[in-house]
């Protein structure tokens, strides 16, 4: 008797089992989707001349037997939750800029894969302005549902930014003597406590510093935090942030040269955090501490503090050998869609809150008579801070080089 019991526990079990299988077989159901947005919410699509256009599709998760058209609508009431969610500042494209005539598309039988809907855009663009569209499925003839986390993308229009970018090297680096010895009740800003910081900025190195010590400086103050290509433990062309032992580096994502990167360093009040265009590479842990930026080494009487393009009193200042644009310093640790926001604007309100200083580096002016008291350099080029905040950036040359630049 006992045995017929068992018996029936195991075939009981074996039931369920069985019957679990099936439902979760059954929880699968072909659906039909937006192509791009199952990879990434959004689309960025660059603008450089009226008449270009934004494409997107429709797909299904299997092979349909018969035509299937989907209709794809404007939705301007999601622009909110988008910039919410994601940390983004965009405006709506107002109607009379774009074209949207396509608005059904067609998933062919024996296909999964619509032809290509568009809009065309038809004036120039604003730089320095995000423009969405919010796309939804709004409508399908097929027998398949519409997929919802995917069923919504958001085409993002931007005008590319032209620019310049201060040639930097032995003969033309930066240093920024407003910052030196602001520390104390008697300044306006104290910063040399700072709980949090980012340090971000546009490069393009003609060559990286391919002996020893290896490190090619972006900007900062060695020792305390910088910003750097290269040291004897990586390879010469990856990006590395440096606070003391904090020095996670991307050492699985080398740069190269003759190209523009946003490179941008985070200190968090736990963690230090690397970023390339726009995107986390790496990070390490750190125990609350703050950073200085106040500071001033010197080294046989003489030294530097915080530097564009320098940052060490070692080594000639260990100078990159490039370009440098769009430098800025926040009292802040931006997140990371803020990042990929100022990656992809290039161009922010210099009005922003806690925007410490922000360089364009894209014009100089010339300095006479100028010797900074602990570098003992004569600077003969100054670049205005655009904050108003007073931290100019002055450099070694009469005449720095510029190099045109679109981003």
């Amino acid at each position: 008797m006992k045995i017929m019991k068992l018996k029936y526990v195991i075939a009981s079990f074996a039931f369920a089992a069985a019957l679990a299988g099936c439902q979760e077989a059954a929880e699968y159901t072909p659906s039909i989707y937006i192509t791009e947005a199952q990879k990434e919410p959004a689309k960025i699509v660059t603008i450089y001349n009226a008449g270009e256009k934004a494409e997107f599709s429709v797909s299904a998760s299997k092979i349909v037997d018969k035509d299937t058209h989907v209709t794809v609508q404007v939705c301007p009431e999601l622009l909110e939750e988008y910039n919410t969610t994601y940390g983004r500042t965009c405006v709506l494209l107002d109607g009379d800029l774009y074209d949207f005539a396509k608005k059904e598309v067609t998933i062919k039988a024996g296909t999964n894969v619509s032809d290509a809907g568009e809009i065309v855009v038809k004036e120039v663009l604003e730089p320095g302005t995000f423009y969405c569209l919010p796309l939804r499925i709004t409508q399908t003839d097929g027998n398949m549902p519409v997929l919802a986390p995917s069923s919504t993308l958001y085409i993002v229009f931007r005008a590319p930014v032209h620019g310049k970018g201060v040639y930097i090297g032995s003969g033309n680096k930066y240093i920024v003597p407003g910052f030196y010895n602001q520390k104390g009740q008697d300044v306006e800003r104290d910063l040399s406590a700072l709980p949090e910081l980012t340090l971000e900025c546009r490069v393009y190195a003609n060559d990286f510093t391919k002996s020893d010590p290896y490190i090619s400086s972006i900007m900062g103050l060695e020792g305390n935090v910088c910003m750097r290509f290269g040291d004897v433990k990586i390879g010469y062309d990856v990006l590395q942030i440096c606070k003391g032992d904090y020095q996670p580096a991307a050492i699985n994502s080398p740069c190269a040269t003759k190209q523009w990167y946003h490179v941008a360093g985070v200190w968090t009040r736990n963690s230090l955090r690397v970023f390339i265009d726009g995107k986390f590479i790496t990070e390490t842990r750190t125990k609350g501490e703050t950073v200085d930026i106040s500071q001033v080494q010197l080294w046989n009487g003489s030294g530097i503090g915080f530097g564009l393009g320098c940052a060490s009193n070692y080594n000639g200042n260990r100078p990159l050998n490039g370009y440098l644009a769009e430098a800025r310093v926040w009292t802040r640790a931006l997140s990371t869609s803020e990042i990929a926001n100022v990656k992809d604007l290039v161009i922010v309100d210099p009005n922003s809150p806690d925007l410490l200083a922000y360089w364009k580096m894209d014009e100089s002016e010339s300095v006479s008579d100028y010797r900074e008291s602990y570098s003992r350099w004569n600077l003969r080029n100054k670049i205005v801070d655009q904050t108003g905040h007073g931290y100019d950036a002055y450099g070694l040359s009469a005449s720095p080089q510029f190099l045109d630049a679109t981003w």
